[in-house]
């Protein structure tokens, strides 16, 4: 990690707006006389990437150069942008400003600024970061009122929001058709307890039927001893007797 040293210095100093071709020119050289390592390489590489982030500034911040008498903060600038590039307004006005701004990234060799022998515009690249948080503002401005419209329209014209008629209950049906009224015991009762189905009503067997089986019922009874198990399927009858009879 010894070959990083020479690199060291570049932390030290503040952001360059120099062209990015002089930057790219300084790095090789450098580069050349150090040589670093597998690792310093990883690592200066990391740094260059972290140095493309910029955290928020206060809006009270002041400009790198005023634009003009009357603007030397982001503060004053936004209150211009937003009022029509009216720049005599106070710096209190427009009370729904941020309190931070966030500058657009920018890194430590930018290419971005659209020419490799041109140097950074730094002022340039504040107007960009005012207008960006200006569109914010009117973005999240046409989001509430559209809010409040869609609002206003769900209330109606009376300021009263519409509720839906409510559905009419079982019991209302029931008194609206003329149904009889059932009770609350009833009520509950048929809650926990179902009503046993109606078993349609068998129509009588003709007499001849009748007559028959009356006649094969007394046919079949069985005698002391002896037990019939035609009843449970099967025509057979058992004789537990033993008796003999006599020849």
């Amino acid at each position: 990690m010894w070959c990083t040293r020479w690199f060291l210095p570049l932390l030290l100093l503040p952001i360059p707006t120099a062209p990015p071709y002089f930057l790219l020119l300084f790095l090789f050289s450098l580069t050349m006389h150090a040589r670093p390592c597998f690792y310093c390489i990883v690592l200066l590489a990391a740094l260059f990437i972290s140095s493309c982030y910029w955290q928020p500034l206060p809006i009270s911040s002041p400009l790198s150069v005023p634009w003009s008498q009357n603007i030397t903060t982001f503060s004053e600038a936004l209150n211009g942008s937003i009022s029509g590039a009216d720049f005599t307004l106070p710096p209190t006005a427009n009370d729904e400003k941020p309190p931070i701004i966030k500058l657009m990234d920018r890194c430590w060799c930018d290419f971005t600024s659209g020419s490799l022998f041109e140097p950074f515009n730094v002022t340039r690249w504040e107007f960009a970061s005012v207008t960006r948080l200006k569109q914010e503002i009117e973005k999240e401005k046409l989001q509430a009122k559209a809010t409040v419209d869609t609002t206003a329209q769900a209330q109606g014209p009376s300021g009263s929001t519409d509720v839906p008629a409510p559905t009419p209950s079982p019991t209302q049906v029931a008194a609206a058709t003329g149904a009889p009224r059932k009770g609350a015991l009833e009520s509950l009762r048929s809650v926990f307890w179902r009503t046993p189905p109606q078993v349609p009503e068998e129509p009588d067997e003709p007499e001849t039927f009748s007559a028959v089986h009356e006649a094969q019922e007394e046919k079949r009874t069985s005698r002391p001893g002896e037990l019939d198990l035609e009843p449970y399927g099967f025509d057979l009858v058992l004789d537990f007797g033993w008796t003999r009879q006599a020849s």
